[in-house]
């Protein structure tokens, strides 16, 4: 059964407890410096501690922490790994390359695959052996200086061309009027667990509003 929400461009303690108090399966920190939502890992380490003592005190469960990495090294991802549960790769990172920096820092893996057409969908099948779930996203506009966050989203009905054994969570343009038909598209899909959402629950590029926040995760918990 789907289950996962992930709430991508965390950068701040209290909107980062509303989304966990709220449901949310992951939160999400961004580690590019060129998003606007990108945070520095000691930034997000304490936000992390914040979440985890309020999920104590409040009684709500701890969600996964995600840390989304473009072509990142490994001094990068040396200094995140300690206090996240997932590398998200958002870059051209190879499998090999997903499979090896999530054995070597013991974390679960996330790849992000971008689609603007079938083969896109149909490819992420390599990541087969690399990566614990496939994130599908919509492909960035040539001028784009990232590869997400632009609240761009593809034509669902691709994903039905992915073939893979790997489980597939969507993103993409998603926001809580939108998620519910996100969701009604491709649930009957093998392998699909969740969805993952930024500028959709913005009131600016960066700035996360609670409220969109928890209307979003009711909706996506709604369809699911």
């Amino acid at each position: 059964m789907p289950g996962f929400i992930k709430i991508c461009g965390i950068r701040d303690a209290e909107t980062a407890v509303a989304a966990a108090a709220a449901g949310a399966s992951h939160l999400g920190f961004v580690f590019f410096p060129k998003s606007p939502r990108f945070i520095d890992a000691a930034a997000a380490e304490d936000i992390v501690t914040e979440v985890k003592r309020a999920a104590f005190d409040q009684g709500f469960d701890a969600p996964g922490f995600v840390g989304l990495f473009v072509d990142a090294g490994e001094r990068a991802l040396a200094e995140a790994a300690p206090f996240l549960t997932h590398f998200q790769f958002h870059g051209r990172e190879s499998p090999e390359r997903c499979a090896a920096m999530g054995r070597q820092f013991g974390l679960g893996v996330i790849k992000a695959v971008p689609v603007g057409a079938a083969e896109d969908a149909a490819g992420a099948a390599a990541f087969a052996d690399a990566a614990d779930m496939i994130l599908f996203d919509a492909r960035p506009p040539r001028s784009a200086d990232r590869p997400g966050g632009h609240g761009a989203a593809f034509d669902w009905a691709l994903l039905r061309a992915y073939e893979g054994e790997t489980p597939f969570a969507l993103a993409g343009g998603l926001a809580p009027d939108t998620v519910a038909a996100a969701v009604a598209a491709v649930k009957g899909l093998a392998g699909f667990e969740g969805v993952d959402v930024s500028s959709g629950v913005e009131s600016a590029p960066g700035v996360k509003d609670a409220r969109l926040i928890a209307a979003f995760v009711a909706a996506a918990k709604a369809a699911f």
